[in-house]
């Protein structure tokens, strides 16, 4: 089968793999889309933990049931199905086992014609969804879904400030919080992605190329209760500027520096959180995914490539010029 590999040289390659066949406990889907996230550019750059090459990326993928290995209820054959991007979270909701790991590396990932997953990783494709928004959910609507209600406690007419608006986890996080009833603000260097936020139901936006963003923000908001951030600043005593008492500042991401400082008596007086999160269990996964269905929520899907593109698909993601997520179809 043809499947999208990052090799030995860590060059992103079209290859031909031997097609997998599911064992006992597993399911085989013929896989009908997948999408990036900007943990295979990590990976990519030898800056993931545990690298193991040659490697099939993605963790993203939406598919049809092919084949059943052993053990698995026959009702799944010919079902149309989004795949939990993870193994090993275990019972605990709070947070994963240290065995967790993310599908595309080590173990195969989505971006190849087929892929065999244990049954417990499925989760019927919603009919509302389409293919391609059905592939840029996993990682990134749950990442969002977790950091907003498990870490943030969201609720209504909270104060919700999204970082980085153009990516697939602030761009699920607009969306689910403005369900939820939030009040919501978002960064971004781009004007544009501002008030393509505000055309879909954000109050307003700041610049964060801005020296006095902070100030701006909390002119424009009054006071923020919670951060949903990919790219924490390096120096978080700026977020006193419009943080209110007791907000939760909630990360996933460190794309703008590695590290922070923040100065603790604040910190701890004004009772503020910075919690870290990243995707979610498989129970939050189906909450997600009724939630999603319950308000018709769609992932947007900023393009697709197909399997062949693949090389430029992943150059896209690294221009950092999309709003929403970039999908391999594999249909085509």
């Amino acid at each position: 089968m043809k499947a999208l590999l990052l090799t030995e040289a860590m060059n992103v390659e079209v290859t031909d793999v031997s097609k997998p066949t599911p064992t006992s406990g597993e399911i085989l889907i013929k896989v009908a889309a997948s999408a990036l996230n900007h943990r295979e550019l990590w990976i990519q750059k030898g800056l993931y933990p545990g690298i193991t090459v040659p490697c099939i990326l993605g963790a993203d993928g939406a598919g049809t049931v092919v084949e059943i290995g052993h053990n698995v209820d026959q009702s799944w054959n010919n079902k149309e199905v989004i795949i939990y991007p993870g193994y090993y979270w275990g019972t605990n909701e709070d947070a994963p086992t240290r065995q967790f790991r993310v599908l595309g590396m080590p173990d195969p990932g989505t971006m190849a014609e087929y892929i065999s997953v244990p049954v417990n990783n499925l989760v019927e494709k919603p009919n509302y969804l389409s293919w391609a928004e059905a592939a840029a959910l996993p990682v990134a609507s749950l990442t969002a879904w977790r950091g907003l209600k498990r870490h943030g406690r969201i609720q209504k007419d909270d104060k919700v400030l999204i970082t980085g608006i153009g990516g697939g986890v602030a761009q699920a996080g607009l969306s689910l919080a403005l369900a939820l009833g939030a009040k919501v603000y978002v960064t971004s260097s781009s004007s544009d992605k501002i008030a393509f936020a505000q055309s879909i139901g954000a109050i307003d936006g700041v610049n964060y190329k801005n020296k006095d963003w902070h100030n701006q923000l909390k002119e424009v908001s009054g006071g923020i209760d919670i951060v949903l951030d990919s790219s924490p600043s390096p120096d978080l005593d700026n977020y006193f500027q419009f943080m209110n008492y007791g907000g939760r500042i909630v990360t996933y991401g460190s794309t703008g520096s590695p590290k922070t400082t923040i100065n603790i008596s604040k910190f701890f007086l004004r009772h503020l959180q910075f919690i870290g999160t990243a995707m979610g269990s498989p129970s939050e996964f189906k909450a997600l995914l009724i939630f999603m269905k319950e308000h018709a929520i769609k992932p947007i899907v900023h393009s697709e490539y197909t399997l062949d593109e693949g090389r430029k698909a992943f150059n896209s993601l690294r221009s950092g010029n999309q709003i929403g997520k970039i999908v391999i179809n594999h249909i085509k």
